[in-house]
């Protein structure tokens, strides 16, 4: 017998980037009700859940944080409970949620990426981990690039998203939004972002599955750039911020792996 519901109310706060492709939902049972989450992205998805109850128990929790797997449909969250079928319930959550496995601390330190740009190109480091410019206390690289340099991936991975829309260019932090990029996930949990692509300069689409060295797309002079240059980054992505990583990449035909500095030049040549 289903049971008789006096008051629902579902209360939605994304504070969080909203995932075009990521759903939260519920559906009545016998019980009472079961929350549900669809995840049609190419990445985990985190969502912090905040559940707001009367005359219902949640039999995993309150106000945690739940991974949902890529590509996944109607993984379970929760189920909720009737206390006493007699009284009005009231339902209601508040959710926040983002790419990727909020809860992860461990990743490959010792992965060998590429240079990201083709084979026999030469390419000075403009900025490095804790620049003076743009990158204090994060982890993240740009190399001094023309208009319209190839990029080639660093590392295996699955696009997630593609920004190449914009073509605006400026010197403040305030134009970060009218960054382009391409971004990716790994195998090993952590993201990159291949920055400041120019207008409509990627060759991968969300969903394809790239290799290390594959050319997938265009430097540029877009977003917040003082000149045209590739901005690399790998991070862990949290609810609302990211967590980057120090990284180590092959120089020397390919036999040494090393972590970059700044004002050095690098020639991928393997």
């Amino acid at each position: 017998m289903k049971i008789m519901v006096f008051l629902l109310v579902a209360l939605f706060s994304y504070t969080a980037i909203a995932q075009k492709n990521f759903k939260l939902y519920y559906e009545e049972t016998e019980s009472g009700f079961i929350i549900l989450a669809d995840n049609d992205e190419y990445s985990p998805v985190s969502a912090k859940m905040n559940f707001r109850l009367e005359n219902l128990t949640s039999s995993n929790g309150n106000n945690k944080v739940f991974v949902v797997p890529a590509q996944t449909k109607k993984h379970i969250i929760t189920e909720l409970n009737v206390v006493d079928r007699r009284k009005p319930l009231k339902l209601g959550f508040e959710s926040a949620y983002n790419h990727g496995d909020h809860t992860l601390n461990t990743y490959d330190k010792d992965f060998e990426y590429h240079l990201p740009f083709a084979k026999g190109k030469t390419f000075w480091l403009s900025q490095g981990y804790n620049g003076a410019i743009s990158h204090q206390n994060e982890y993240a690289l740009d190399f001094k690039m023309p208009m319209s340099a190839k990029i080639h991936a660093a590392r295996d991975a699955v696009v997630i998203e593609v920004q190449q829309s914009y073509e605006k260019r400026c010197t403040t932090q305030d134009c970060a939004k009218f960054n382009n990029y391409i971004l990716v996930y790994h195998s090993d949990g952590t993201f990159a972002e291949y920055t400041h692509i120019k207008k409509n300069g990627s060759v991968v689409k969300v969903g394809d599955k790239i290799k290390q060295g594959q050319f997938i797309g265009y430097s540029g002079d877009v977003g917040w750039a003082t000149g045209p240059h590739l901005h690399f980054v790998v991070f862990f992505q949290r609810l609302k911020e990211r967590v980057t990583l120090k990284t180590k990449f092959l120089t020397g035909k390919g036999k040494q792996a090393i972590q970059l500095i700044e004002k050095e030049q690098y020639t991928r040549d393997y």
